[in-house]
């Protein structure tokens, strides 16, 4: 079955943004890809040693960087990690010396230096504020993009009090609008779409408080998907970055075309899942 999974990723050149995992209260890690796919590639871990996670990247004991790629494949390094962490997010982390962490589609390590990521104030899964230079009371976006590189936005500042709701790869205004990031670092406003308060939150997809059921594209497209006839959304129970399980224990995966499908693994109760990413 394995070398069958790994012949059916070889035929495709993916870019993803929503690897992930999940892991087991038993010590199994299964991993996700973009394509809504669910791996057992045979690594495990101790829950209670993950002292830092994210979406697509977690920290275990004695500074063991682990990172997610594109086709679901999990890599462990070895590096530094600093200990004071002011903000994270799917696929990046901030030291307190303004020195940022991130992981890039093939799960490498990237970091980057500025005075700016010092002053970081939000987070979102794939981007934060910082104060603006244009002023105290405003903020500034940076986006962190699938190839770990930061760039900020051309999006223009936003008032520090104006983002009131974080999510993945999306953000909500206090007026009631709502904003997307693409992969390719675009932000995207949806200010005529009537969404309500975010009220259980992911990564690619939110419930709002009408109980509608909404996901985000990899390009930053805001949908209400048909939903499998399993999923009662008021069971959703553990939200992940791009997964989520419900209340008895199954398991809906979230593509990057905003496409929602429940996945049946016999082997594994999904109720045990221990640490969930995001």
């Amino acid at each position: 079955m394995r070398l069958l999974i790994i012949f059916f990723l070889s035929c495709f050149s993916i870019q993803a943004f929503s690897q992930s995992f999940v892991i087991m209260e038993n010590g199994i890690i299964l991993t996700t890809d973009s394509f809504g796919y669910i791996y057992d590639f045979g690594h495990y871990t101790y829950p209670q040693r993950v002292s830092l996670k994210g979406g697509q990247y977690f920290v275990e004991e004695e500074n063991i960087l682990v990172t997610i790629d594109e086709n679901g494949f999990l890599y462990r390094k070895y590096e530094t990690i600093p200990q004071n962490i002011i903000g994270k997010g799917i696929n990046y982390f901030i030291s307190q010396d303004g020195f940022l962490y991130s992981i890039d589609n093939k799960g490498a390590l990237k970091v980057s230096e500025s005075l700016d990521f010092k002053e970081a104030k939000n987070f979102g899964g794939h981007y934060f504020t910082t104060t603006s230079k244009g002023g105290e009371d405003l903020l500034d976006l940076y986006l962190v993009l699938q190839d770990g590189s930061v760039q900020k936005s051309k999006i223009r500042p936003f008032k520090k009090k104006e983002i009131v709701s974080f999510g993945g790869n999306y953000f909500m205004t206090n007026r009631g609008f709502l904003y997307t990031v693409s992969k390719d670092g675009q932000v995207i406003s949806h200010e005529g779409a009537r969404v309500g308060l975010l009220i259980k939150k992911g990564g690619n997809y939110f419930v709002d408080s009408s109980n509608l059921f909404y996901t985000v594209t990899e390009k930053g497209e805001l949908k209400m998907p048909d939903l499998p006839s399993s999923l009662k959304i008021s069971s959703i129970l553990k939200l992940g970055t791009n997964y989520f399980i419900d209340q008895v224990g199954k398991l809906f995966i979230v593509d990057r075309e905003g496409l929602v499908s429940e996945k049946v693994m016999t082997d594994y109760d999904f109720k045990f899942a221990k640490v969930i990413s995001l």
